[in-house]
């Protein structure tokens, strides 16, 4: 079985991740050296973007974890200590961080830490210009050099951007325009694909969209590009739209609220937000708020990210969150990894016990479904979503007068174990009463609520578990509470 799924990632993936997967045994054992062209400087047209609280930390994730060792390594407490004006600590930083980490083939020097941490450091010296030192420089120009060689093509998406906005910051610092160069060049390659034509980002997580959004202010500043502006101002209407009343972004697919950037943004619109090829759909109207995921989970080459979570849905009433998504809790492989991926982390349904779609490992998947968005109007969304063996999930949720009406459909033939949950927010039970409309016994069970890694709260789950003949109608009805 589990060969059979890694014949189906080699068979999506593009073949310039085959080709970088093939050759990066040997490229992470290579650290380039060469001269240096001149002293690292300041690059002062980030800096007001560096200072803003778009740089603002957002706590680090359990340093036991690979994320949290990844973190680690990302120079975020040099920029703390430069944004803080504290010049003793963020010498004392860099200092120690070049003394106990030479080149080698550890996390430090792993390209997505190393492109984060040359931007932070980067940002630092431009904060407090007195940071600059023969030892900086030379550290920087090693890891720029090691980055170089080593652009993140096996995996692509939002590691790409980061990649590209170091050597960006890079070659601004050194005077070096074949970086910037090589940098904006893979944007220009990469931006076409991943920024949908809806402004959403093509790996469907609203945090991991205002990471890239946040890297191309950054390289805006530096070497602006009209189709760079562009990208920005897609992605930002894009966020303000799927961001919740509290002003953080649904928590769709992968991430968490410690990753995400706190950006200025348009003003969200109000009414129907449709953003098909993205696969989300947003209502706001009056004191309800809610999302609905009506799309593909992920391009098929980079599922790393993606939950098998379609056509489930996110609920806020008078600015209080009502149904919540299950979030992330962990990176880390194993079975909590795969319940908060999984089907039944989420307010959809599950037949026969499988998942949507197939996950193993941390970040890899099956097969994903294709996924149709059917109807959108003032006061419906309806979508649909093939589970495989003849069967298929079509949704359609009504609303208005504080009253949202949810009616499934599962289609084909035969007798199916059928499991649909709603997934309340901690304390989401006490905003809204539900009562089941179509067959089956509404029973209770008890879930999770992660909204920053490492961090869950218990919190309650009404499903209904179920045997019916195909065709079958069941669903929801959920009052809010005035």
């Amino acid at each position: 079985m589990r060969s059979g799924l890694y014949v189906y990632a080699l068979r999506v993936a593009r073949p310039r991740q085959l080709r970088a997967r093939a050759l990066r045994p040997i490229a992470r054992r290579r650290f380039p050296g060469g001269r240096l062209p001149c002293a690292a400087a300041p690059v002062p047209a980030a800096l007001a973007l560096w200072g803003s609280s778009a740089f603002e930390a957002n706590g680090t994730p359990d340093p036991a974890t690979r994320l949290g060792g990844f973190h680690s390594e990302y120079g975020e407490d040099v920029l703390g200590a430069a944004r803080a004006g504290d010049l003793d600590a963020a010498r004392r930083l860099v200092g120690r961080w070049i003394s106990e980490h030479p080149p080698r083939a550890d996390d430090a020097w792993h390209p997505y830490p190393l492109s984060t941490r040359i931007g932070n450091w980067i940002a630092a010296l431009t904060l407090l210009p007195d940071l600059a030192s023969p030892e900086l420089s030379a550290s920087l120009w090693r890891q720029l050099r090691r980055l170089e060689r080593n652009v993140e093509d096996d995996i692509l998406g939002n590691h790409v951007i980061r990649n590209a906005s170091a050597l960006v910051l890079g070659g601004a610092s050194f005077s070096e325009p074949g970086l910037t160069r090589r940098g904006v060049d893979l944007l220009r390659r990469e931006l076409p694909e991943q920024v949908l034509a809806d402004g959403g980002h093509y790996e469907r997580s609203p945090v991991y969209h205002l990471v890239v959004l946040r890297d191309l202010l950054v390289v805006h500043a530096v070497a602006p590009q009209p189709w760079i502006a562009d990208a920005i101002a897609r992605m930002s209407a894009f966020a303000a739209a799927l961001a919740r009343p509290d002003g953080a972004p649904a928590l769709f697919n992968d991430g968490g609220l410690d990753q995400a950037p706190r950006l200025d943004l348009p003003p969200a619109p109000g009414g129907l937000s449709v953003f098909e090829q993205s696969g989300f759909a947003v209502v706001r109207e009056g004191k309800l708020w809610l999302a609905f995921r009506c799309g593909r989970a992920a391009p098929d080459f980079l599922p790393a990210h993606a939950h098998a979570d379609a056509l489930s849905f996110q609920l806020w009433w008078d600015g209080r969150p009502v149904l919540a998504d299950a979030g992330t809790y962990t990176y880390e492989p194993g079975s909590e990894r795969d319940w908060f991926r999984g089907t039944a982390a989420h307010s959809t349904i599950k037949v026969d016990g499988r998942d949507q779609f197939r996950v193993w490992g941390a970040f890899r998947s099956g097969p994903l479904p294709e996924v149709e968005l059917l109807e959108a109007r003032d006061d419906v969304l309806a979508a649909s979503v093939q589970l495989g063996r003849g069967v298929r999930h079509v949704r359609r949720i009504e609303w208005g007068s504080g009253e949202v009406v949810v009616r499934d459909r599962v289609e084909g033939a035969g007798t199916h174990e059928i499991e649909t949950r709603l997934h309340w927010a901690p304390r989401g039970r006490e905003l809204a009463t539900v009562s089941v409309a179509g067959p089956g016994d509404l029973v209770e069970e008890r879930g999770w609520v992660s909204e920053r890694f490492g961090e869950r709260l218990e919190s309650p789950v009404s499903a209904v578990l179920t045997k019916l003949e195909l065709p079958a109608d069941l669903g929801f009805r959920i009052r809010c509470l005035e």
